[in-house]
């Protein structure tokens, strides 16, 4: 019965897969954005060049949806084989980001790793990044 149930999912992920819309990864452009090295000290404006790719080839509507995608930790890339989340983002005709972690590929807050530096690696700031990122692509479009 497990065989048969997996056959059926498969079948029915690509039938779902041939419906959503292809995507290249040439469409994504390579871009920096100035994110905050410390999201909690007001009185800290230093900021870093966090790297992202966007695609809003398939975002006609300026309320329409993000999608944004999170590498993780390790030097980010937009990669055929994890295309997926983007071709259900675009089939709602979402603007389609991906964005590299703090710290990981070209993100780098600091010229070294010091002690004093790592501190700022965290997942409190990690997700700060995400939204401070999001707000500030989202006022692009008003």
């Amino acid at each position: 019965m497990r065989k048969l149930f997996s056959v059926a999912v498969f079948a029915t992920a690509n039938a779902a897969l041939a419906d959503l819309p292809q995507i290249d990864v040439k469409d994504f452009k390579l871009k920096t954005f100035n994110n905050l090295v410390d999201h909690f000290n007001f009185q800290d404006d230093r900021k870093y060049a966090q790297r992202y790719w966007v695609n809003d080839k398939f975002f006609t509507d300026p309320s329409g949806p993000n999608l944004i995608y999170l590498c993780g930790e390790y030097t980010c890339s937009v990669r055929e084989d994890r295309l997926y989340p983007f071709m259900v983002g675009a089939s709602h005709g979402a603007r389609l980001f991906v964005l590299e972690h703090r710290y990981y590929g070209a993100s780098q807050p600091f010229d070294n790793w010091s002690t004093e530096n790592l501190r700022f690696l965290s997942s409190e700031q990690a997700m700060a990044d995400i939204a401070f990122f999001l707000a500030s692509m989202n006022e692009d479009l008003e």
